[in-house]
């Protein structure tokens, strides 16, 4: 079975060109005729498969293997910008300075006419072909009645704008960042949002020529998903972009600034809405579900599709308790806790599904179609990796920290996240914990600076897939910050980052920040103790996570936990 990822959608905006995908699938249509006698023929060689796909476009019904329509990617020798057309789709999407797109966007067109609804994807044969509604789509002259209806139909049976849209009817004037920090599932990696507030003061601070690339540059995963998604409805008419200017404490300040990328609904959004609540004549639209949408970027999500499937589908028949769902898992051979069920359920409502709650059961209100586990998973038991143990372990020790932050366990081993590492690390302990200071994260800057009362504290994020073991380059990093936050000469370091600190800051430390630690790491944490005389210490994300809990919860002092990191080793806690 070929690894493909359905359900969420990013980098792929224009409806016109999402009709020329799906009319590719309509035998004898304009787009299918030119591919067959002009672009197939001078854009695809024989060695990529141009015969072939000109025979699979010429068949009636069209059903075309996916890797013949995606393309094979980047060859060696080739940059993305030079590559040779190899897919079928990449043939149909016009580049801005070639004929043609690379397979990166060819992927994300499949995917968001996949996920809502116009292709038919065949998961054992890895083939798209057309659904009756991409059909009804593909067919309808362009600005029609029906074009529009077949539309709102695809989208409204697609949770994710059913979560936009719901939380826009709620909130009014809503930023691309306060929407994204409300879609997906909680405290995983693959739905980050960037803290509005990091924004905001991102903004104060930088020149106004290069405030709007920074506000292209940073954005998380469930951000890109809501700007891709406001894109669609904004060409609908349902929603329109209007800059919003918002205020928010970073700190000891408070920032103000104005973020383009926001959103309201319209009059007509504001209509639309109402189908998928069924207050209006119209019935509600039943919801697709594809099982690759329940998890995307963590290690098992396997596991957790398949968990996840079973109690979408548990809680579509009755209200059931967390109890409840918690023994049926266990006829299935999942054990699961409590609070691990309750957290799943409050992702089904972020990733746009209506979930009713009477006292404490819950009910899924929505037709699902679509949603099934997978033939080669279905009849055996999917194990838990170990990491997701832990997790879970510790999911029920935070009764008082927030679960989004789980997803540290998740971004302390995923190597290309680091800004992501960053930023939750410094969201925990200045906005959910009473720290003060934050992300630095920039060139000849620690990551994170924290503080409270006398004592400071420079961190080091570090994310690797199998432990960090602190190598001397970056030894000598953190020597350089401990020395430069002594001698305060901004003749060495024109950015005064130590800035930061308040003048009250007197006892400082030095921390690194990781999923877990290998090799040598304890000789350099003494070798940077030697050099700058300062104490510190390297500490897990779990480690992370208890002492945030023990210190909001009121069990640990603020001078407590700074004392923990004078052991120049791992800090340690159960």
């Amino acid at each position: 079975m070929a690894v493909r990822t359905f359900g969420w959608v990013q980098e792929a905006y224009k409806l016109d060109n999402l009709k020329n995908v799906v009319s590719v699938f309509v035998p004898g249509s304009p787009v299918n005729r030119r591919l067959i006698e002009d672009k197939l023929v001078r854009l695809i060689s024989d060695e990529d498969g141009k015969a072939e796909f000109i025979e699979e476009l010429e068949a009636d019904p069209v059903i075309v293997p996916y890797a013949h329509l995606k393309g094979k990617g980047t060859p060696k020798g080739y940059t993305r910008s030079n590559a040779p057309c190899s897919g079928i789709i990449q043939a149909v999407l016009p580049g801005q300075r070639k004929e043609y797109q690379s397979d990166w966007p060819a992927d994300s067109f499949l995917r968001w006419a996949v996920s809502i609804g116009f292709l038919n994807y065949d998961r054992n044969a890895d083939t798209c072909s057309l659904s009756d509604l991409g059909r009804s789509y593909a067919e309808a002259e362009a600005g029609s009645k029906e074009e529009e209806e077949a539309l709102t139909t695809a989208f409204l049976s697609y949770p994710p704008v059913c979560r936009v849209l719901s939380l826009l009817a709620a909130g009014d004037h809503l930023t691309k960042f306060e929407i994204g920090a409300k879609l997906g599932f909680i405290g995983e990696a693959g739905f980050t949002s960037i803290p509005q507030h990091m924004i905001l003061q991102g903004l104060f601070e930088t020149e106004e020529e290069d405030r709007a690339k920074l506000l292209q540059d940073t954005e998380g995963t469930s951000d890109k998903y809501v700007r891709t998604i406001c894109s669609w409805l904004k060409q609908m008419g349902w929603v329109e972009q209007a800059a919003k200017t918002a205020a928010e404490d970073a700190g000891t300040r408070r920032y103000e600034g104005t973020i383009p990328q926001s959103y309201r609904l319209t009059l007509k959004g504001r209509t639309v809405f109402k189908h998928t609540t069924g207050v209006s004549k119209f019935a509600r639209i039943p919801k697709r579900v594809m099982w690759d949408m329940l998890a995307t970027k963590a290690a098992d999500r396997d596991y957790l599709r398949n968990r996840r499937t079973r109690i979408i589908q548990y809680l579509l028949k009755d209200y059931r308790s967390p109890e409840q769902v918690k023994a049926y898992l266990e006829t299935a051979g999942l054990e699961e806790t409590v609070e691990t069920i309750k957290d799943d359920i409050r992702g089904f409502e972020n990733i746009g599904l209506n979930v009713k709650r009477t006292g404490k059961t819950y009910k899924i209100m929505d037709d699902i179609v679509g949603l099934e586990i997978p033939a080669d998973d279905a009849g055996r038991i999917s194990v838990k990796s170990d990491m997701a143990v832990v997790k879970d372990s510790v999911r029920e020790r935070l009764a008082h920290v927030s679960h989004e932050y789980l997803l540290l366990i998740d971004l302390g081993f995923d190597g290309t996240s680091d800004r992501d590492y960053e930023i939750q690390t410094a969201e925990l302990l200045t906005r959910e914990l009473d720290f003060l200071g934050g992300r630095l994260g920039d060139t000849r800057k620690p990551d994170v600076c924290i503080y409270y009362g006398k004592d400071g504290m420079i961190m080091d994020n570090k994310a690797y897939g199998k432990g960090y073991s602190l190598p001397i380059k970056q030894a000598d990093e953190m020597y350089r910050y401990l020395e430069e936050n002594k001698e305060r000469n901004e003749k060495i370091n024109p950015n005064r980052w130590w800035k930061v600190f308040d003048e009250g800051v007197t006892d400082y430390r030095f921390a690194f920040v990781s999923g877990s630690f290998t090799g040598g790491f304890k000789d350099r944490l003494e070798n940077i103790h030697m050099r700058s005389g300062l104490c510190g210490g390297a500490i897990d994300s779990v480690t992370l996570l208890l002492l945030a809990e023990e210190l909001k919860a009121g069990r640990m002092e603020y001078s407590e936990f700074f004392r923990l990191f004078d052991c120049n080793d791992e800090v340690t806690f159960r």
